[in-house]
C-alpha cells in the first residue's frame, strides 16, 4: 500500500487552520468580555452591598437600642425620684398626724416632761427627711410651740421654758429657710435652740432669729441675708466662712469662737459682744477655745 505524502499546499492549509483556531480561542469580542466581567463582579458587588447594608442596619439597631436604654434609664431615674419624693411626703404627713395624736393624748403637756414619745417620733422622721422637709418641720414645730416656746418679743428676755422637741445632735445641713413674704415680714423662728446641731451650708433669708442659740454647733458656710439675730448667742460654735450679709447683729454674743473667716461689716462689728473670741483684728479677751477636728467632725455631722 502506497502512503500519500502531504504536499506543500496541504501543509500550508493545515497551518492556517490551526492558527485560526488559536485566534478564535484566545480572541474575545467586546460583548463576550463584558459578559465575563459582569458574571465575575456581580457576586462581588452583591456581597459588598450586603455587607454595607448589614453594617448600616447593625449600626442603626445599636443606635436605636442605645436610645431605648437611655429612655429606660431616664424613666427609671424619674420613677425612683418620684418614689423618694412620695416617701418623703408620706413620712412628713405621718409626723403631722403623730403630733395631732400626741396632742390629743396629752403627751405634749407639761405633765409629759421630758416628752419622750414626741422626741422619739420626731427623730425617727427627721432621719428620713431631706433638707426641704426638715425646713418645713421647723416652721411647723415653731407654729405649734414645740420649739422656741419662750415668750420673747425682742429675743433678749430670760428664757425659762424648755422646748418640747429637742434639736440637739441632729443634722440640718443645706436647709433653706426663707420668708414667704420676702422683705415684707420675717419668718418667726425666735428663741429656737439650735444647740449641738449641724447647719453647714444652710441659708436664712429674712428670718427672725432673735434670741436663738447656737451652742456647740457647726455653721460652716452658712449665709444670713436680711435676718435678725438680736441677742442671739454663739458659744463654741464653728463659724468658718459664715456670711452675715446685711443681718442685724445687735447685742449678739460670740463666746469662745473663731471669726477670722466670718464676713462681718463694720456696723456688725460695732453691734456684737465678743468674749474669748478670735477676730481678723486679733483676740478679744482671753481665748479658751477648744480645738475641734475639721476632719472627723461631730458625730452627728457629716464629714
Amino acid at each position: 500500500m502506497n502512503r500519500i505524502e502531504p504536499t506543500s499546499d496541504n501543509l500550508i492549509t493545515e497551518d492556517v487552520r490551526r492558527k485560526s483556531s488559536k485566534r478564535k480561542y484566545f480572541s474575545l469580542t467586546f460583548y463576550e468580555f463584558v459578559t465575563i466581567i459582569i458574571t465575575i463582579t456581580t457576586p462581588v458587588a452583591i456581597g459588598i452591598y450586603t455587607a454595607l447594608t448589614t453594617h448600616r442596619q447593625a449600626k442603626a439597631d445599636a443606635h436605636q437600642l442605645e436610645g431605648q436604654n437611655r429612655i429606660a434609664t431616664e424613666r427609671r431615674e424619674f420613677d425612683l425620684k418620684l418614689a423618694a419624693e412620695m416617701r418623703q411626703q408620706q413620712v412628713y404627713d405621718q409626723f403631722i398626724d403623730d403630733v395631732y395624736t400626741l396632742h390629743k393624748d396629752d403627751e405634749l403637756n407639761e405633765s409629759a416632761h421630758p416628752w419622750a414619745f414626741a422626741n422619739a417620733r420626731y427623730r425617727v422622721a427627721h432621719l428620713q427627711w431631706d433638707a426641704t422637709r426638715k425646713s418645713l418641720a421647723l416652721q411647723f414645730m415653731k407654729e405649734k410651740q414645740l420649739i422656741g416656746r419662750n415668750k420673747c418679743p425682742t429675743g433678749c428676755e430670760k428664757k425659762d421654758l424648755e422646748d418640747i422637741i429637742r434639736l440637739n445632735e441632729l443634722n440640718f445641713d443645706y436647709i433653706n429657710l426663707t420668708s414667704q413674704t420676702d422683705t415684707l415680714s420675717k419668718m418667726n423662728l425666735k428663741c429656737i435652740g439650735f444647740d449641738q446641731v449641724c447647719l453647714s451650708n444652710a441659708t436664712f433669708t429674712n428670718i427672725n432669729l432673735n434670741g436663738a442659740s447656737f451652742h456647740g454647733s457647726r455653721l460652716n458656710g452658712v449665709k444670713f441675708t436680711g435676718t435678725s439675730l438680736v441677742c442671739a448667742t454663739f458659744n463654741e460654735t464653728e463659724l468658718n466662712d459664715v456670711d452675715f450679709g446685711d443681718s442685724d447683729l445687735e447685742r449678739v454674743q460670740f463666746i469662745n469662737v473663731n471669726l477670722t473667716t466670718a464676713k462681718l461689716n463694720e456696723k456688725q462689728r460695732q453691734q456684737i459682744s465678743a468674749k474669748s473670741t478670735v477676730t481678723p483684728h486679733g483676740t478679744v479677751g482671753t481665748t479658751t477655745m477648744k480645738t475641734k477636728s475639721t476632719k472627723g467632725g461631730n458625730r452627728f455631722c457629716s464629714s
